[in-house]
């Protein structure tokens, strides 16, 4: 793990990519993208995911009825 990623690190999500543009700063930008593509690459699609697994909660809800 390189020393920008572990000192640095933050999850991909919305407000930390808005925050890093806010500051306009293109190098914080930058290492922002690489840790979000890199995430991606690793855990894939997790909002697809994530909805996935609402429908499975919902179906197994929907029998303890």
């Amino acid at each position: 793990m390189s020393q920008e990623t572990s000192q640095h690190s933050v999850p991909p999500y919305g407000p930390p990519i808005r925050a890093a543009i806010a500051t306009g700063d293109l190098a914080k930008m930058k290492a922002l993208a690489r840790q979000a593509e890199q995430f991606l690459a690793e855990h894939g699609d997790v909002a697809a995911a994530l909805e996935l697994l609402k429908i499975e909660i919902a179906k197994i809800e929907g029998r303890r009825k």
